[in-house]
């Protein structure tokens, strides 16, 4: 059996050979039984003429045709894209089938450059598009998903290939944009959506060329819910700004009228209306004050301070400067001894600005007559894998008061956000935390806070010691936990 396999290419080259020969001859073969015919030569000198003409033809043509067939067998191969170790020796080196296999040869390497260099450049492609953050869909002529960035797998399934994009996304209004771009009716098309609570801008454009697997368009999806979320706390902030401004001007503008007018004469009513007016002043400046610090600790959040600071003479310096303001409410600042100096990198202004807005707080909500417990210690870092350090120096800020309500917990940090309970109790500005939460994110810090009837409240910050262990690339994510695991702060 499988000598028939081995003998079957044999037969039909040998056969096409016989005939191939026999056609060349036979214009010999006609002219010598026409000389046959007329007599001219021998019936038996004509058939040795003929051997001989048949031998001659063999002789002369059979290399020629071996290498042809040999050529044609390695082109073959090439074609089937099998693999051919070995360049076939056809001819001398003059010859011009050794001429032709090397032609073809240098077209053969000329093709295989290119078709790697198509191959890496369609794997770096791949790579490319893999690395960006945002969803990014291929799509044929009849909506099917023939190709998805890892962005895209991880938000609609590692099974997103070959579904429909109708399968993937219900809205109505992009369905029929793309419905529009694969039927050809437009070449670009963008709108805003919202998917599964986020908001994307969505673009979907038609391919200048069909793309392999038969993509004719993409669908690129670009998260803009954090700007918006930025859009809106900025609209939020300026009409808050605006309304906790005009509140103070409206009051002094109301006072300066009535000094200019009824009160013009009256000592009483003019000594009660400037102490009015010069608590609004204070309290316009102070806000003004807080705006602009803010302001300023958001310029600076990308640089990181690089000073080694000492935590225990800052806290040393919040007692001084807030304990007569804790006496006059009957209370007393308590700092517990600090543990060893360790390195802090900060930078002591902003940090003296956290642990006084902080203690201030606790001042202004804490039951009179009661102490306010500053203690320090230091940690292994098991909970803020944000923070660039193994180990933290922490700072609890300890205060007896009313506890805050559980639903007011995730806004303590909003900026002019104030809890509807102590409205009445204190006035602030309502930046106090948001000041606090800006700092310490330059200082690649965090907060938590604890808060119950029978407890009080515990405030506490937690900063990196020593130089910071580990790559910075995420700063600008590292944040403060204004409302983590074990509750909030007041205002």
């Amino acid at each position: 059996m499988f000598k028939k396999k081995e003998e079957a290419p044999q037969v039909e080259p040998l056969y096409r050979f016989s005939e191939r020969v026999l056609t060349v001859c036979a214009p010999s073969a006609i002219m010598l039984l026409a000389l046959v015919w007329a007599g001219e030569v021998q019936p038996g000198s004509a058939v040795v003429g003929f051997g001989m003409v048949v031998s001659l033809t063999i002789v002369l043509t059979l290399p020629f045709l071996t290498n042809l067939q040999n050529l044609a067998q390695y082109t073959h191969k090439l074609a089937q894209d099998e693999d051919v170790s070995e360049i076939p020796q056809i001819g001398s080196a003059d010859d011009e089938s050794a001429r032709i296999v090397a032609a073809i040869n240098q077209m053969r390497n000329i093709w295989t450059s290119r078709a790697e260099q198509l191959e890496a450049q369609t794997m770096s492609d791949a790579a490319v598009l893999d690395s960006l953050p945002d969803p990014l869909l291929m799509l044929d002529e009849d909506g099917i998903v023939t190709g998805a960035n890892f962005a895209a797998r991880g938000f609609f399934g590692f099974n997103a290939r070959n579904k429909k994009l109708s399968d993937l996304i219900e809205d109505e209004t992009l369905l029929a944009a793309a419905g529009r771009i694969l039927d050809k009716k437009s070449k670009k098309e963008t709108l805003e959506i919202s998917l599964r609570q986020k908001v994307f801008n969505a673009k979907i454009e038609r391919l200048p060329a069909e793309a392999k697997g038969g993509a004719v368009g993409i669908l690129a999806l670009y998260d803009m819910t954090a700007q918006k979320q930025l859009e809106q706390m900025q609209a939020d902030f300026v009409a808050n700004a605006s309304h906790e401004l005009r509140t103070p001007l409206s009051v002094l503008s109301g006072f300066i009228e009535t000094l200019q007018g009824p009160a013009k004469d009256d000592p009483k009513a003019q000594e009660e209306f400037l102490g009015i007016m010069s608590v609004q002043a204070r309290r316009m400046s102070k806000l003004i004050e807080s705006l602009l610090s803010l302001s300023r600790i958001q310029m600076n959040e990308h640089s990181k301070p690089s000073d080694i600071v000492d935590i225990c003479d800052i806290l040393a310096g919040v007692r001084f400067a807030l304990g007569a303001k804790a006496e006059k409410n009957g209370m007393e600042i308590v700092l517990k001894s600090c543990p060893p100096e360790a390195p802090i990198l900060g930078n002591a202004g902003e940090l003296m600005q956290v642990f006084q807005n902080i203690t201030d707080n606790a001042i202004k909500y804490g039951r009179k007559g009661s102490a306010i417990t500053i203690s320090c210690h230091t940690e292994n870092n098991m909970d803020f894998p944000d923070i660039p350090s193994a180990r933290l120096f922490s700072v609890s800020i300890h205060n007896k008061g009313d506890p805050i309500p559980a639903e007011d917990l995730p806004r303590l940090s909003e900026r002019f956000y104030r809890v509807d309970a102590t409205k009445n109790k204190a006035v602030g500005t309502g930046l106090g935390l948001a000041i606090v939460q800006q700092i310490l994110k330059r200082h690649c810090g965090a907060f938590r806070v604890r808060s119950s009837a029978e407890e009080g409240t515990v405030f506490t910050v937690f900063l990196p010691m020593g130089n910071r262990d580990r790559s910075e690339e995420n700063d600008d994510s590292t944040g403060t936990e204004a409302v983590t695991r074990e509750g909030s702060e007041k205002p």
